[in-house]
Parts: C-alpha cells; sequence; structure tokens
C-alpha cells in the first residue's frame, strides 16, 4: 500500500504564492463590486439566460476543462500519480453537472414559459428526458467516487489538508460569497440597503459567479500543490 503524501511534500514557487493571492485580492475586490454593479447594472443582466448566469456556466465549464487537463497532464502520468488522476477525473463531471443544474438541465435553451418583474422564466417539467436527469446525475456522481476510491484519491486529501499551502483562503471567499448570495434572497434576516430594493437579484447572480471563481482557483492551487511533489502522488 503506498503510505500518505506528508505535508512537507508539498512545494510552492513564490511566484506561484504571488499568483494565489493576486487573484484572491481580484476575487474579493469583486464581491466588493457587487454593491455599485447591483444599483448600475441594468436588471436583465441577472435574468435567466442573461449574461451572469451564462458566466457562471462558462466558468463552470472552465473548471471541467482544467480538471481534465490536470487528469492529462504529464506530470501525473507515471504510476505514481494515480490519486491525482483519480482525484481530477472524478472532479471533472461534477462541474459538468453544475453547469448543466445552471442551464436548468437545459430548459433555458426553450422558449420561456413565462415574463415576470424578474425576466423569462424557464421551466425543465417540460423536457422530454426530465424524468431521466436526477437518475442519471446519481449514476454520474456514483461513478465519480468510484474513480475516487478506485484511485486511492483518498489517500492525498489529508496532507492536503494539512498543508500550509491548502485551500483555506478560497474557501473563506467562497463562504464569503454565499454569504454575500444569501444577504441578496434576504435570507439572513438583514434588510437590504435601500438602493438595492428590488435589484438584488443582480447581487445575488453576481456573488454566485465568484464563487463558482472561487472553486475553480481552489481547484487549481490542489493540483498545484500536487504537482510539486509529482513523484509520490
Amino acid at each position: 500500500m503506498t503510505a500518505p503524501l506528508a505535508p512537507a511534500a508539498f512545494h510552492l514557487s513564490a511566484d506561484a504564492v504571488r499568483r494565489r493571492r493576486l487573484w484572491l485580492a481580484c476575487l474579493l475586490l469583486a464581491l466588493a463590486l457587487s454593491y455599485p454593479a447591483t444599483a448600475l447594472l441594468p436588471l436583465s443582466v441577472a435574468w435567466e439566460n442573461g449574461w451572469l448566469e451564462n458566466t457562471q456556466v462558462a466558468v463552470l465549464l472552465m473548471g471541467a476543462v482544467m480538471a481534465v487537463m490536470f487528469a492529462r497532464d504529464s506530470a501525473f502520468a507515471l504510476p505514481q500519480g494515480r490519486a491525482a488522476r483519480g482525484m481530477a477525473w472524478a472532479l471533472a463531471p461534477v462541474w459538468c453537472l453544475l453547469a448543466a443544474r445552471e442551464l436548468s438541465w437545459g430548459a433555458v435553451l426553450l422558449p420561456p414559459v413565462d415574463f415576470t418583474q424578474e425576466g423569462p422564466v424557464y421551466s425543465s417539467s417540460l423536457l422530454w428526458y426530465k424524468p431521466a436527469v436526477y437518475p442519471l446525475a446519481a449514476l454520474v456522481l456514483a461513478w465519480c467516487a468510484w474513480v475516487f476510491v478506485r484511485c486511492r484519491a483518498d489517500r492525498i486529501v489529508l496532507p492536503l489538508l494539512q498543508s500550509r499551502h491548502f485551500v483555506w483562503a478560497e474557501l473563506a471567499v467562497f463562504l464569503l460569497a454565499g454569504l454575500l448570495s444569501t444577504y441578496a434572497e434576504e435570507h439572513l434576516g438583514i434588510a437590504v440597503a435601500a438602493p438595492l430594493h428590488g435589484r438584488t437579484l443582480i447581487m445575488e447572480e453576481w456573488a454566485e459567479v465568484v464563487a463558482y471563481a472561487t472553486l475553480v482557483l481552489a481547484q487549481w492551487q490542489v493540483f498545484s500543490l500536487l504537482r510539486g511533489a509529482p513523484d509520490r502522488v
């Protein structure tokens, strides 16, 4: 049995650390800009099938492409890289499922069934394949779990958690984005600022874009750490 990877085996260059901090700063700035964006942008940017939701889909698909690229990375080509490859292959379909969910499983490709103050309304119940969506999603997730376990990706989880370069900062930004989205939905019990009344849908969708981008950055950081010890992962 292969021994777990030691936290000390993970290394990042000074340039990689600086780039990570820069991206984190950009994400925090994006969260801060959600307020003026909500006050100034037209409400249509946050509609279903609007550019904010389409940006979310693009970010999620970027995460899927990145996962596939890491799965095929020559740094993990050796037998010792099996765990990292398995983790990457297990993550790629999850990104695709998240993107499909943002597209209402394809319903946004159909004509809207209604139009309200919050924009067009799409219904996934009109999809002929809707009864198969959740069973297929469950099968995909089961396959991801099987790949994760079969490739022994579990053995690199604890060492990653123990690394001083782990993605705690990214997770904190993700949590902030989630709280901002929840605030915009008025589920925190905090009154929405007066200039944002009737426009919080923009803040909600904006925060989701930042949240997904943060997850992509976290994935990049994790596999950058694993590449720092390619002969042992």
